[in-house]
């Protein structure tokens, strides 16, 4: 048995569906991002939170991007206002969320907010230029290495010079799950580390991000804690990628493609 087979069957019985499942079983993901000119990354994070099994998902955006998302994924909820965290069990912020005063005003209602998050792009951004130290609760940070400079006043070439050095740092500053992306992603806890092995360098393609947020962010609806969910995430989204190399090589490889596969590794 592969190293990768055998720790996605680590995971408990989450994708064994009993007969008279529902819809109400599986957990519902808010996803919130997609300022102007960026609604496609809303649209791969729903859709792949969908692929990794969430029951239902809403997404909050700008009403322009709603036609398109429709188009794309007509089980997806729209929300326009009202009592936007009801309901939920997970929140997945950044995704092409810009950094606009409608931006920052979502944010701050998300960092208020006690259900789990998944914090992504320019939710990060916004976070790495407010001076005050956030201790992010109940989170994960999900930053690249640009990112992941901004959040620590580094520069990249700092942060790849000892990655895991850097997570850490991101862990224990944030106080919350970090995970670092880049070739052999690192996922670090207060009492873990963990390096993916899987992944490839077709993945380095924008969208990619938000598609293993949506992926964080349905395992944290189905029900698993946020380790867990970060560390089988990370996992999934980059066998997925694997699967995809196997299939038709690196160069070229979209964020969809990638998407179109989690349930297939899923089954696996």
């Amino acid at each position: 048995m592969s190293e990768e087979i055998h720790l996605l069957s680590k995971l408990p019985k989450l994708f064994k569906r009993k007969p008279d499942s529902h819809k109400g079983d599986f957990g519902h993901v808010l996803i919130i991002g997609g300022d102007y000119g960026m609604g496609g990354a809303i649209i791969m994070a729903a859709e792949a939170a969908y692929r990794t099994g969430a029951g239902k998902v809403s997404v909050l955006s700008r009403k322009e991007n709603y036609t398109a998302l429709l188009a794309r994924l007509p089980n997806a909820m729209t929300i326009y206002d009202g009592k936007i965290f009801d309901n939920k069990n997970v929140i997945a912020i950044g995704c092409g969320l810009g950094k606009s005063s409608w931006a920052k005003d979502l944010l701050k209602k998300t960092l208020a907010s006690k259900l789990p998050k998944i914090i992504d792009a320019d939710a990060l951004n916004l976070i790495s230029e407010n001076k005050k130290i956030l201790k992010l609760q109940n989170a994960i940070i999900t930053p690249h290495v640009g990112e992941a400079a901004r959040l620590l006043g580094l520069d990249t070439t700092q942060i790849q010079r000892n990655r895991k050095m850097a997570v850490k740092k991101l862990q224990k500053k944030f106080g919350c799950i970090a995970i670092l992306k880049g070739k052999n992603t690192l996922i670090c806890g207060d009492d873990f580390l963990h390096e993916c092995q899987f992944g490839n360098p077709g993945m380095a393609t924008a969208g990619m991000g938000d598609a293993l947020c949506g992926i964080i962010a349905a395992l944290v609806a189905q029900g698993l804690d946020l380790k867990n969910a970060a560390i089988y995430g990370v996992e999934i989204h980059a066998s997925a990628g694997d699967l995809i190399a196997k299939k038709q090589g690196e160069v070229g490889m979209m964020p969809q493609d990638l998407i179109g596969a989690i349930p297939l590794v899923i089954r696996s």
